[in-house]
């Protein structure tokens, strides 16, 4: 397949069929911006993760990464509302929900080589510690359901459920026969495992259990392929990717090769393997329908959610990019690279739509952070090295250093 072909199954271009493109809707007095998210952190060193960034909320984002603890970040100036923490984290905050932002933390003897984390739940308004959890394997990260957290229990052989008051919920066995390898998932705001028969999950099928919401209740719905991983959910079924090397030796981290996508059906258990003919490499990730596979070297690659057919591949030339985010009022899908470039590529065709320039001064972390991108209503939010901006989508000009908001963070 050539670059520009594609196929009969592409997603339905959702652009605007009138005249003329619409007005982007943007957060009340949204102007571009541009802001350093650097503070010193008392050369405490960071948890080790891949990636960082922000995650929106109404009026607002919430950041963490590398040479940066938490942070809020007004949505249409750019202004620091507050920051928690005295550890950079280099991991997304794990979800905004109810006025609680949910994040991770070291403890105060972290210096002293006390490593176990903690789930912190911070009040969204001004920052304060509401309360903390310790918590597992730094592996199983913690998610936001309907109820409340999902997490791996400090001792890492349970699931734990906290409700938005810190108050445990339940708990229940997060073993497996010969073995215990387990991860939390949330699917459709439900809380669900994905558990290996071994430590290590390479060659050894996978078995996904779902839990009652409001007791933990523990049951299989169905054996996955080894090495799948969630993906999320289309048509009411949960679609996963699985590797084509289970033991992921002969792949680099963020570049992994892809044999097959697999459907299951919560209800029945049915499981639908999707062998993929051209298996592409990258990061992959769920998007309105399809599988966008972003390679390091800046190849995209879409594939059909419901079919596993190649859409298209679209060589972009622009490398380290984020993971893509589909804009439904533009029907496009908009990526970050790490040196502060944006691109715009539409969903159904993988044409360019437009490309901007790098930006300068980003801060010391700008080759080593997983660049990140994000919507605030339709005001582009990306994260490239130490530094946070927003441009709006229908005139996409990245501000320069000169541009960075003034305004200093008011909470501490």
């Amino acid at each position: 397949m050539s670059d520009s072909d594609t196929d009969s199954q592409a997603p339905t271009d959702s652009s605007p069929t009138s005249t003329g493109p619409p007005a982007a809707a943007l957060p009340a007095g949204w102007k571009p911006w541009r802001t350093d998210l650097t503070r010193d952190s008392g050369n405490i060193d960071p948890i080790h993760y891949a990636e960082s960034g922000c995650l929106p909320d109404t009026d607002a984002v919430y950041c963490a990464g590398t040479g940066f603890t938490v942070t809020k970040v007004d949505a249409a100036s750019g202004r620091t509302l507050w920051r928690s923490g005295t550890n950079p984290q280099e991991v997304l905050p794990v979800g905004v929900r109810g006025g609680l932002v949910y994040a991770y933390s070291l403890p105060d003897d972290a210096a002293a080589g006390n490593r176990v984390r903690r789930l912190v739940a911070l009040d969204s308004g001004t920052g304060k510690q509401r309360w903390a959890r310790r918590i597992g394997d730094v592996d199983a990260e913690a998610h936001v359901f309907s109820r409340g957290v999902l997490a791996i229990s400090a001792s890492t052989t349970q699931f734990v459920a906290y409700a938005p008051s810190g108050e445990e919920l339940w708990r229940s066995s997060a073993s497996a026969p010969g073995g215990k390898s387990c991860v939390p998932l949330v699917l459709g705001d439900a809380p669900y495992g994905l558990c290996s028969s071994d430590e290590d999950p390479g060659g050894v099928p996978m078995t996904l259990v779902r839990f009652d919401a409001s007791d933990g209740t523990r049951s299989d719905v169905a054996t996955l392929p080894p090495t799948a991983e969630a993906l999320g959910v289309v048509g009411g079924q949960f679609l996963f990717s699985v590797l084509q090397d289970p033991n992921k030796v002969s792949q680099s981290v963020g570049d992994w090769s892809y044999a097959a996508l697999v459907r299951v059906n919560p209800d029945s258990g049915a499981v639908k393997k999707m062998p993929l003919a051209q298996p592409p490499r990258g990061a992959a990730t769920l998007a309105d329908g399809a599988v966008y596979v972003v390679r390091q070297d800046g190849v995209v690659t879409a594939v059909s959610a419901a079919s596993g057919k190649q859409l298209w591949r679209r060589p972009t030339e622009l490398e380290g990019l984020s993971v893509p985010v589909f804009s439904a009022t533009y029907g496009d899908l908009y990526f970050a690279n790490r040196y502060g470039r944006l691109l715009a590529l539409d969903r159904g065709t993988g044409a360019e739509r437009w490309r901007t320039s790098s930006m300068d001064d980003l801060g010391d972390s700008s080759g080593d952070n997983t660049p990140s991108l994000r919507l605030v209503k339709d005001a582009i939010v990306a994260v490239a090295g130490d530094t946070v901006f927003s441009v709006r989508p229908d005139r996409p000009t990245t501000p320069s250093a000169s541009a960075s908001a003034s305004a200093s963070a008011t909470g501490g």
